[in-house]
């Protein structure tokens, strides 16, 4: 029983440490920061925006205007076209969308059961289809990939357009941000994502690519019709790694950010982090092997993605190392309460110095025009922990659903 409870608490404290290292490296190292772009060696005129729609009436009724007067404020750099999917909604948006079917650089795609509602991939790929089949340049085109209650300007697609003409990259992807902070387990999205993931991606870069993340993913017209989407529950992640294996390397945009809203209800947002693993654990099987003997990935990039569709897998063991760990120092509090008690303050003190350190680093790096409110800072130290341990369910129960062979996929609901 010794020998056991001693090997649970070195796995928890190796992951503790790893984490510790990595949070470092993301923090101090200057090899972490925005991609320079060089000289002007593309020129692209033509952005098609990827929109799917499946009941999105509401979103849609409120930003289809803003982004018809996007269209006019991007003319002086880029031809916007607008290609709305929509995938058999119930709710009305098939109808709204009629409305401007016919409009000037808008397009619109209906799709039916029994090809309708299986997956963001499918839906994707029959408009890039579509777009395929209108013979424009691959080297003059870019394709474009938002949510349909994205928050965007016209200076972020002008970056967008200008890191592709200053590039040889065929896959860009922005930062994202959580614009309803009002709700905490939002605020905790948007750490993850404004704050952790864009320090990742920005370390991917540098390593020889980043990878398309959800909302705000961009690439060139050439890389979609060679790579396309397909039926993954995590399709964004498939894509990039198809694109690796056929040479296409991305970079990170992290000074303009994409705005959407944060999923508030712990029982969706379970929900659609399940379906995200799920989706990692196929493309770990689908395409681990291949990743591995590959002749066109750079080692440090094999190495990361490795790492990235490994770590649900190494999650199940190190989190209830990491459970138990704590357990036991709590128990060790009734015969020796002063280093019981000072081992956990060193490491809550620990954890709440280096994310306060990488919040720091990212507000340097992305250049933030508002200044980091301490409220927001205090509320992200004391929850994002309680956060991270109440997702801790997820990799079981994204085996569970590949165990009884569940791959259903279901949208997103944020509300």
């Amino acid at each position: 029983m010794k020998l056991l409870i001693a090997i649970i608490l070195i796995l928890g404290g190796c992951s503790y440490i790893f984490d510790l290292v990595w949070t470092l490296y993301l923090t101090f190292s200057n090899n972490v920061k925005q991609d320079n772009y060089g000289e002007r060696c593309r020129d692209f005129d033509t952005m098609f925006l990827l929109i799917p729609a499946m009941n999105e009436f509401q979103s849609l009724r409120k930003n289809i205007p803003y982004l018809m007067e996007l269209q006019k404020q991007c003319e002086s750099f880029i031809k916007l076209k607008l290609v709305f999917i929509d995938d058999d909604s119930s709710d009305g948006t098939t109808t709204l969308l009629e409305k401007y079917a016919y409009h000037p650089n808008v397009i619109v795609v209906h799709r039916v059961k029994p090809n309708a509602q299986q997956g963001k991939g499918p839906a994707l790929e029959e408009a890039a289809e579509r777009i395929a089949k209108m013979n424009y340049s691959e080297d003059k085109t870019i394709i474009g990939v938002i949510d349909a209650d994205s928050h965007l300007d016209a200076n972020y697609l002008r970056q967008v357009v200008y890191a592709f003409d200053h590039s040889n990259c065929d896959l860009l992807q922005t930062r994202v941000n959580i614009y309803n902070l009002d709700h905490n387990i939002a605020a905790m999205q948007n750490f993850e994502f404004t704050i952790y993931n864009s320090l990742l991606q920005m370390a991917r870069t540098y390593w020889g690519s980043s990878l398309a993340s959800g909302n705000g993913q961009f690439m060139t017209l050439k890389m979609t019709n060679n790579v396309g989407w397909s039926s993954s529950l995590l399709e964004d992640c498939e894509f990039s790694l198809k694109g690796l294996l056929k040479s296409y390397h991305g970079t990170f945009l992290n000074t303009v950010s994409i705005g959407q809203e944060g999923v508030t209800k712990y029982k969706k947002l379970i929900k659609q982090r399940t379906r995200w693993c799920q989706g990692g654990f196929q493309c770990l099987g689908k395409y681990g092997k291949r990743i591995i003997k590959s002749k066109f990935i750079p080692s440090m990039v094999k190495t990361f993605v490795l790492l990235f569709l490994l770590i649900p897998v190494l999650s199940m063991v190190t989190t209830p190392a990491s459970a138990i760990s704590l357990i036991v120092l709590l128990l060790y509090v009734k015969t020796n309460a002063w280093i019981s008690i000072s081992i956990i303050a060193s490491l809550l003190v620990i954890e709440y110095l280096t994310n306060t350190m990488l919040i720091l680093k990212q507000y340097r790096e992305a250049r933030f025009d508002e200044p980091l409110k301490t409220s927001y800072l205090l509320k992200i130290l004391f929850l994002i922990d309680f956060y991270r341990w109440s997702l801790a369910i997820v990799p079981y129960k994204a085996l569970g659903r590949i165990l009884v062979g569940n791959q259903s996929w279901s949208k997103t609901s944020h509300t």
